[in-house]
């Protein structure tokens, strides 16, 4: 999306105290299925390289699925010199896979033949339920817990990730091990998140917390699909709405191995970062960041209407 592109913008829904305003799309959009075969999804808005592709996306083949977690509060220094994060439970989860090399996705142009020759294939990438607003208005705590937000499933490669949150935002990526699913099962959880990132599309509210003890987040959306896919016992779905301990999750549903180091994203994608492929996102980046309008402030809005939205996207997140 370029500046022409953004008269074009979806707006934020109705129960949104932002309500009407183009929501900002240039980085975070969701699925949206063109066709859907027993082989394979073709959909709209797999983010690679700064750009949306069109992806044709095989429904087996996924070898390994890998949790990863980062922090995201303010980082407090330790009386030794190191740093941890200022609150423990503002962390963000999402899911990283990674396909046999004979099944890919194939990227295309958006208007291009899926058929011919794709412009890229990729093995590794990952799949996030994150917030988005309108321009200039990004995730904060109290947008997030009044559901002001959309709620967007969002794919996009595991260079964009380390692009995004390790290099934009210096963020320390933490991984798990692969978690310990049947091949059947990885494949059904990439073929759910697909259906759910185009029918959620940008319609949804973004809670962080709702009362009564529910929520829409990074957090609860995927081990929503997880439960749903492995039939849990509920007994095992404790507080699995709150982006609090996500390791403690995996561990009261049976997958998480102790005693398996966890590789930050930082460290494995190091080289990548401080070589010619880092330089050439980073500089993709600063290209399209001249293309789009400034992050201004948003229209404002009362701080009555953004409490009483909330009544609204309780409504509408039912």
């Amino acid at each position: 999306m370029n500046v022409s592109d953004f008269k074009d913008a979806p707006v934020m829904p109705k129960w949104s105290a932002y309500a009407g305003q183009p929501i900002n799309t240039f980085e975070r959009r969701a699925l949206a299925i063109a066709t859907e075969s027993d082989e394979a999804f073709v959909a709209q808005g797999f983010y690679y390289q700064g750009e949306f592709w069109k992806a044709v996306i095989p429904k087996s083949g996924v070898a390994a699925i890998i949790g990863q977690r980062m922090n995201f509060s303010p980082p407090r220094r330790n009386s030794d010199g190191t740093s941890r994060p200022s609150l423990f439970f503002l962390n963000h989860v999402q899911a990283r896979l990674k396909m046999d090399p004979d099944r890919p996705l194939c990227l295309y142009p958006p208007e291009a033949d899926q058929e011919g020759e794709p412009a890229h294939r990729i093995t590794d990438f990952c799949y996030s339920v994150e917030a988005v607003g309108p321009l200039g208005r990004k995730w904060n705590t109290q947008d997030a817990l009044l559901g002001n937000l959309a709620l967007v499933h969002r794919f996009l490669s595991t260079e964009d990730v380390a692009f995004e949150r390790v290099m934009r935002e210096r963020m320390t990526v933490l991984q798990s091990p692969p978690l310990p699913l049947e091949a059947e099962f990885r494949n059904r959880l990439l073929a759910e998140a697909v259906r759910e990132s185009h029918a959620a599309g940008l319609s949804r509210p973004y809670f962080m917390m709702r009362l009564p003890f529910s929520a829409t987040n990074c957090t609860s959306e995927p081990l929503k699909m997880l439960d749903e896919v492995l039939r849990t016992p509920r007994s095992r779905r404790v507080l699995r709405r709150f982006p609090i301990h996500p390791r403690a999750y995996l561990k009261l549903r049976g997958l998480w191995t102790e005693g398996q180091m966890i590789a930050t994203l930082n460290d494995e994608m190091a080289a990548w970062i401080q070589g010619e492929g880092g330089k050439q996102r980073r500089e993709i980046h600063v290209n399209k960041k001249k293309q789009r309008p400034k992050d201004g402030v948003p229209v404002p809005v009362s701080y009555w209407k953004r409490v009483t939205s909330v009544f609204r996207s309780m409504r509408a997140g039912t």
